[in-house]
């Protein structure tokens, strides 16, 4: 009689741990905010980018920036298509940050830039509130 009076307590706490830890990966799992129109928009573009740029071979360094290309090229007109386009005041902004990063880390302001615009077109927020994209008018 004790021992099925312990085994079931035992019971009972392992079903409700089980439960408690279901509850929090159900808690977890919902996200706090949802995302901007502009984020859901970049995320699309994105995979759409990474698709066509999927089967391409990058086995040889020219190859991985020719993949690297197309994604972005893919990326830039898929955001037009959904009316969006570059902000010409970040591109202002991004030159004066690329001079400044190409003397720092020795390397061209061509490439300074082009690796600033790769990361900021994949993000909806930019630093001190301006973005890569706008809505066009």
């Amino acid at each position: 009689m004790k021992a099925l009076h312990v085994g079931g307590i035992i019971i009972a706490v392992i079903g409700v741990s089980v439960g408690v830890l279901y509850w929090q990966n159900l808690a977890e799992d919902l996200p706090l905010t949802q995302p901007s129109e502009l984020m859901q928009t970049i995320n699309q573009c994105d995979l759409i980018a990474s698709k066509a740029a999927a089967e391409l071979p990058e086995a040889l360094p020219f190859q991985k920036l020719e993949k690297m290309a197309r994604q972005s090229r893919v990326l830039d007109r898929c955001m037009q298509d959904r009316g969006y386009q570059q902000n010409p005041a970040w591109m202002t902004q991004a030159n004066e940050q690329a001079s400044k990063a190409a003397q720092a880390n020795n390397i061209s302001q061509d490439e300074a830039y082009e690796t600033m615009r790769r990361q900021a077109m994949l993000q909806g927020d930019g630093a001190g509130g301006l973005t890569y994209w706008v809505r066009t008018q």
